[in-house]
């Protein structure tokens, strides 16, 4: 596990010299504190890599060398979990290994595959591998988007990394926010792939590679996508027959995940997600660590969850807590994700990383990717609810049955009201969507607080809510409309919100402290197979996720099995709106701070601001109000944190 560096000529213009590199590396060393390594390359390219020590303790440095004639070199971030069988195949063929490591495979496995050389694999990784026979440079991002790649093109340089702070250190590119991923971050809560936040600055999208030959940077090419089946056309399959091929695959991708010659531990939050692999990661082996965040306010708190799974599994348990004095590292959580949040979750996955580095734990398995692989979170159980109200007999009674649920499920007071509304704008939205509802337009419609004026200082006009943001048509499936409704939804999930928020939280929260976090529900074995599923199995009966409850009920206590979901969520007007909060907050809502930075209308801010201090607490307005101003002052820290201090300097 690493972080990547690459700088490729693209005109006359010499490569910069080894300072430029230098300062990349040293922008992600906390993505690799167990080394680092440089090599410039037939005068048109430079590879830099740091190194987190996972396998293969002595060696393992990089850039790696393929075969001495081939003139490949390669530098990567991520994991192999077949590369024992490829070690093989290689020795077999003739190849001289250096080490044990799986970096070494790569430019070896070029030699034999080319360009399908991701394809070929399986693992979580982002590699850059430079043909020197040819002046070639292959980008390559793994299928889910669980490792990150940026990139970035100046008139005489090509620049790619695992961060775009890497990108900003060469001096090379300017560190500037695009204003069209600032209105994608205040509908989707995320810049539309493969936008960033940064102008200029892409990132390479999963399951796609992209080649730089000479002075040509070519379009990224698609090498894999999820395989959902046309609706009717799903294998015929009992429920009960889905469960244990799930088991099987999952258990044997759990055991692949624990490859490594260092400590690995299971968090655990007392949800089905991350008590199954946890239950999975015991199966394979006796010794089991876990580490929990739990909360100071019994709101969010799910520590007897946690501690019920640890205690049954027999766990070394280790609890972080998080108090408001957590909220003081919201500008180290923007740094670390280069983007703003609407609710701060990140700062958990902060705290926990850093507890586990300092328990010596650098590899972590964890749940992420279950509730966007089997419909699993809220929105996906409102959209099947909209579905069946739409029914012609049953649209009088959309609005009393969502007001009735706002009162049965404790939701904020309004929430029913609002989801009604946005219901009967279904058609148009799909329409407008390109087909497919977003299973999160609910979320993006509460972000709709006074957005044009907000958006529009100097008079620039911001994206109506309504309308899709500009290259979201790419991301939508030519076949979405021959899909079962679920399916079309789950698809969308993983080519947007998946690896453009879920995953960039994930490993640069853990990245930033060293550690890696692997995430079995993410393989592709497991993503293809439940893929294939027919979407009945996916949410039978009124909960979520029933054919993963039924693939590991043997393995959790009961109540385990059978919980609700819980969402993992901060709090946000205790910590960052009412007396006691960090002083950062109200400095970056200062209309100074904000006129400097000129992103937002001041006027507007202050009005929202005192808006959400008059608003009564646990209703709709309050939330909408808060998601708002969080995206605000992350988008101020966010311009802080890059752009202003590159001016200064």
């Amino acid at each position: 596990m690493c972080g990547v560096a690459v700088i490729v000529r693209l005109g006359a213009r010499p490569l910069p010299g080894p300072e430029v590199m230098a300062r990349m590396l040293g922008a992600i060393a906390h993505r690799g504190p167990d080394g680092q390594g440089t090599a410039t390359l037939d005068d048109a390219a430079t590879l830099g890599a740091v190194r987190l020590a996972i396998q293969d303790l002595g060696g393992g440095a990089q850039p790696v060398r393929g075969c001495p004639s081939s003139r490949v070199a390669c530098v990567y971030n991520g994991e192999l979990y077949d590369a024992p069988a490829h070690r093989s195949a290689l020795r077999g063929a003739g190849h001289a290994l250096a080490d044990a490591c799986d970096t070494t495979l790569l430019p070896h496995l070029y030699e034999e595959h080319g360009d399908a050389l991701p394809e070929r694999v399986r693992g979580m990784f982002a590699f850059a591998l430079w043909d020197g026979a040819r002046r070639r440079l292959l980008l390559a991002r793994d299928r889910v988007g669980i490792k990150p790649l940026v990139w970035a093109q100046t008139p005489d340089f090509f620049l790619a990394a695992s961060e775009a702070k890497a990108l900003f250190a060469s001096g090379l590119v300017e560190p500037a926010i695009d204003r069209d991923a600032l209105d994608d971050a205040f509908s989707l809560s995320y810049p539309c792939p493969p936008r960033t936040m940064f102008r200029g600055v892409s990132e390479l999208r999963p399951g796609h590679r992209l080649v730089v030959e000479g002075e040509r940077v070519r379009a990224p090419e698609r090498y894999w996508r999820a395989p959902f089946r046309p609706r009717g056309e799903h294998a015929r399959r009992s429920f009960a027959d889905c469960a244990r091929e799930l088991r099987h695959v999952l258990g044997e991708t759990v055991r692949d995940h624990r490859v490594g010659d260092v400590p690995v531990a299971a968090r655990v939050s007392g949800g089905i997600d991350s008590s199954a692999i946890a239950a999975l990661a015991r199966e394979a082996s006796p010794d089991l660590t876990t580490f929990s965040i739990v909360f100071d306010d019994p709101r969010f708190d799910e520590r007897a969850h946690a501690r019920t799974v640890a205690a049954h599994l027999g766990a070394r348990a280790h609890e972080v807590v998080a108090g408001r004095d957590a909220a003081a590292r919201l500008p180290a959580m923007i740094e670390a994700l280069e983007m703003p949040q609407p609710v701060p979750v990140a700062l958990g996955g902060l705290l926990i990383a850093e507890r586990e580095r300092a328990e010596g734990v650098p590899v972590v398995l964890t749940g992420e990717g279950a509730d966007e692989l089997l419909g699993g979170y809220d929105a996906f159980r409102a959209a099947r609810a909209r579905r069946v109200l739409d029914r012609p007999w049953l649209r009088p009674a959309r609005g009393a049955v969502f007001r009735a649920a706002e009162r049965l499920t404790g939701q904020p007071q309004g929430l029913g009201a609002f989801l009604a509304d946005t219901a009967a704008r279904d058609a148009r939205t799909t329409r407008a969507f390109f087909g497919v509802r977003p299973p999160w337009f609910d979320v993006w419609r509460m972000l709709d607080v006074d957005r044009d004026a907000l958006l529009s200082p100097g008079g620039r006009r911001a994206r109506p809510i309504d309308e899709p943001p500009g290259g979201f048509r790419a991301l939508v499936r030519d076949d979405a409309a021959a899909l079962d409704p679920l399916d079309a939804e789950l698809a969308l999930e993983l080519e947007t919100r998946l690896p453009s928020w879920i995953l960039v939280i994930g490993d640069r929260t853990a990245m930033a402290h060293g550690v890696e976090m692997r995430v079995p529900f993410l393989d592709h074995r497991v993503v293809e197979l439940v893929a294939s599923m027919p979407p009945a199995v996916k949410t039978a009966g009124p909960g979520e996720k029933a054919v993963l409850r039924a693939a590991v009920a043997d393995l959790l206590p009961r109540r385990i099995v059978r919980r609700r979901k819980q969402p993992f969520l901060t709090p946000v007007r205790d910590w960052f709106f009412s007396p006691g909060a960090p002083p950062l907050v109200d400095e970056a809502l200062s209309p100074r701070r904000l006129e400097e930075a000129g992103l937002f209308a001041p006027e507007v801010v202050a009005r929202l601001r005192a808006a959400l201090d008059a608003a009564p607490s646990r209703t709709l307005q309050q939330l909408r109000l808060e998601l708002v101003l969080m995206l605000v002052v992350g988008s101020q820290l966010l311009h802080e944190r890059f752009v202003a201090r590159a001016r200064a300097t």
